[in-house]
Parts: C-alpha cells; structure tokens; sequence
C-alpha cells in the first residue's frame, strides 16, 4: 500500500528590513506589469508575507487622493485568496497595535 505525504507550506509575516528591498522592488515591478494600473505607489514597505523562507508579498503604506494613510499589498502571484485575506487580518491587527490611524484600506 502506497502513502502520499503532504507537506504544509509554512507562512509567516514579519516587519520589513532595509536588506528586503531589492526583493520588494521586483514584486512591485512585476505588479506594474501585470495590472497596468494608472497610479502604482511603492509607498512605504513595513511588513512582509514569508511562504517556505521566500517572500512572496508585502505591504505599503501609501496616500490616497485626500492624503489619508492606507495600505496597499503586493504580491508575486503566488498568494491564494486564503493567504490575502490571512495576511490582510494580520496587517489590520499589526496596524491596531501600532495605533496607526489608518483611514481608507487599499488593498487588492
């Protein structure tokens, strides 16, 4: 008798260092080409999404059109929706704590 092991890719979310930009830029870039969007900010990094030590994603802070912090996630394409929503969770909790005022939430 034949067993399949499955293993679970480990996700975890972590603060952004300055050593992660190069990385961050690429995602960014990558999402430049994919959307098209008209008004693409890289804002301000602060936190990251981790899949099997590989970052795969991460949030910036950026200004809306009235100049209100928000947040806007990026990602290489590799999230599943459940992992957006996860790492949409964490962000708001992590903002919370911080007593960042955020206003609008800009995300995808």
């Amino acid at each position: 008798m034949e067993s399949k092991a499955t293993t679970q890719k480990k996700t975890t979310f972590r603060e952004v260092y300055v050593f992660d930009m190069e990385i961050l830029q690429n995602i960014f870039i990558q999402n430049m080409r994919e959307k098209a969007e008209d008004k693409m900010l890289f804002g301000m990094p602060f936190l990251l999404c981790e899949k099997d030590n590989e970052i795969n994603s991460f949030a910036s802070l950026v200004l809306d059109e009235n100049n209100e912090i928000g947040f806007k996630i990026y990602d290489n394409g590799s999230l599943t929706n459940e992992d957006k929503a996860t790492f949409n969770e964490y962000i708001k909790k992590f903002l919370t704590k911080k007593e960042v005022p955020i206003s609008i939430m800009l995300n995808n």
